[in-house]
């Protein structure tokens, strides 16, 4: 009885207490947390982004993400360090706005070339030297999306129906994918980049 008069009696903790000694999430060590944390931060940036953003003016878009982006961090109390923070940062920046993973290739002057093979195996041609990287897609879907968000501006579709397209980003590069069935190791995409500075007759020479 006095167990129970002593439970009875102990005063409640307000929501806001609970709040402030909520123990915050540790960040993510492995592969299958670190990827959960991405889509579930992802999917909140996502429904609550303003959807009248003009994509056309990716600065501005870039500043939305980061803003709502770590005021979900603040939120959900996660607690990563500077370098996890950034790196969590780049890599959904580059799905909602890029094209993933792949992203920092476009930007890479030195890299004439980008070949996914399934979702696993990422190629670069450098310098006329084909190297395979450690970049990774998260799944198949992972790569489709990013084909669709390549065609779906241009009025392309890519699906089982129509497995093949061929199309070209806005400065020009040319892009080929291919998915299932006609591609027998899950969904395949090759970028050629187009030349940032024209071949001329002297070059040739």
């Amino acid at each position: 009885l006095k167990r129970i008069e002593a439970t009875e009696s102990a005063p409640k903790t307000s929501r806001l207490e609970e709040l402030r000694t909520r123990q915050p999430v540790a960040a993510a060590q492995t592969d299958g947390t670190y990827k959960d944390l991405k889509a579930r931060v992802q999917e909140r940036l996502v429904s609550e982004l303003d959807q009248k953003l003009d994509v056309s003016k990716p600065d501005e878009v870039r500043r939305a993400i980061e803003d709502l982006y770590n005021s979900i961090l603040a939120q959900e109390i996660i607690i990563l360090s500077r370098v996890e923070r950034n790196r969590l940062f780049e890599q959904i920046v580059s799905d909602i706005i890029g094209l993933g993973p792949i992203e920092p290739f476009l930007a890479d002057a030195s890299i004439t070339e980008i070949m996914v093979n399934g979702a696993q195996s990422v190629y670069v041609e450098r310098k006329g030297h084909i190297e395979k990287t450690n970049v990774r897609f998260e799944d198949d879907e992972h790569v489709l999306l990013i084909i669709d968000r390549i065609v779906a501006p241009l009025g392309r579709r890519v699906d089982e129906a129509v497995p093949y397209v061929d199309a070209r980003l806005a400065d020009g590069s040319r892009v080929n994918a291919i998915i299932p069935p006609l591609a027998l190791n899950g969904p395949v995409l090759t970028i050629r980049k187009f030349a940032k500075i024209p071949i001329t007759a002297e070059n040739l020479v």
